[in-house]
């Protein structure tokens, strides 16, 4: 339970310092790919790849969940310029859903009745606590969200393939830093050849991507112990990652930026706590 936790925890941190780069008006994607190069760096120094034999089983997961991680980074920003605040989160959010299905289906996991009460009670919780009045022209731009929805889905789904058919102890702390390193390359790609590349000369870029970068292989590195580790079904191990960022990411809301919750969002709260306790029930 501590590494979901702990997983939860770096992913809400993840979700506040984009908060303050918006803020600060610091440019978004020359930041985010300083953030892959230092998460890279983080996992280089923690488990070096270099040391562990044979990455060949690795190549292809970490060739595609680097592709989707910079591909779901990008959208996230344009989904939420377009689509507005509350379509693209909970798209996010509710991508749990496909996740949870997929592990029933594919790994023959049965949460029980009280399992599947508190899965289906996540889903309502991350709905309405993630729910927001988003701008007046978001109704046509549901494609968007739609995309972050699979996008997310798919990440989610290929980390929990690759920990449970590829995955051995020695490689499993490997993984993120060669995520990092394909998205880094991407993401650079992308900058050089696209607009905006001179931003990356600003100051605070590199520091915002230094604070996001650290947190960013935290995050990853908890999600993969959790699958691994935990002694929880990735169906339940997803929903209460989900529950966990929404507590964590409301009461840091509502303690730094002094920010006020509707009520629906009140009732996604006490729905996420409930479902929390149903799942560690079952």
């Amino acid at each position: 339970m501590v590494l979901i936790l702990l997983a939860a925890l770096s992913m809400a941190v993840l979700f506040l310092l984009f908060k303050v780069f918006d803020k600060r008006n610091i440019p978004l994607l020359p930041a985010i790919v300083i953030n892959y190069f230092v998460a890279f760096t983080c996992g280089s120094m923690v488990a070096p790849p270099w040391a562990v034999g044979d990455l060949t089983p690795l190549t292809l997961p970490a060739l595609v969940l680097g592709i989707l991680f910079i591909t779901i980074f990008y959208m996230t920003g344009v989904s939420t310029q377009r689509a507005g605040v509350a379509a693209t989160s909970v798209a996010s959010k509710m991508s749990l859903v496909l996740t949870v299905a997929v592990a029933v289906v594919l790994y023959d996991e049965e949460p029980g009745l009280l399992g599947w009460s508190g899965i289906l009670l996540a889903l309502v919780g991350v709905v309405l606590a993630s729910w927001t009045n988003g701008p007046a022209g978001a109704r046509g731009m549901w494609i968007l969200p739609a995309l972050l929805f699979l996008g997310n889905a798919s990440i989610d789904i290929l980390l929990n393939a690759t920990q449970r058919e590829v995955l051995t102890p020695a490689t499993e702390p490997v993984l993120p830093t060669l995520i990092f390193g394909v998205a880094g390359v991407l993401g650079s790609i992308r900058l050089i050849t696209g607009p905006g590349g001179s931003q990356i000369r600003d100051p605070r870029v590199w520091v915002a991507g230094l604070l996001l970068g650290s947190v960013n292989y935290a995050s990853l590195y908890f999600i993969v112990g959790s699958l691994a580790r935990s002694g929880y079904p990735a169906s339940s191990v997803f929903p209460l990652m989900n529950i966990g960022v929404i507590l964590f990411g409301t009461l840091a809301s509502i303690v730094v930026f002094q920010e006020r919750l509707s009520r629906i969002q009140w009732w996604g709260i006490g729905c996420s706590i409930a479902a929390l306790a149903l799942i560690l029930w079952s």
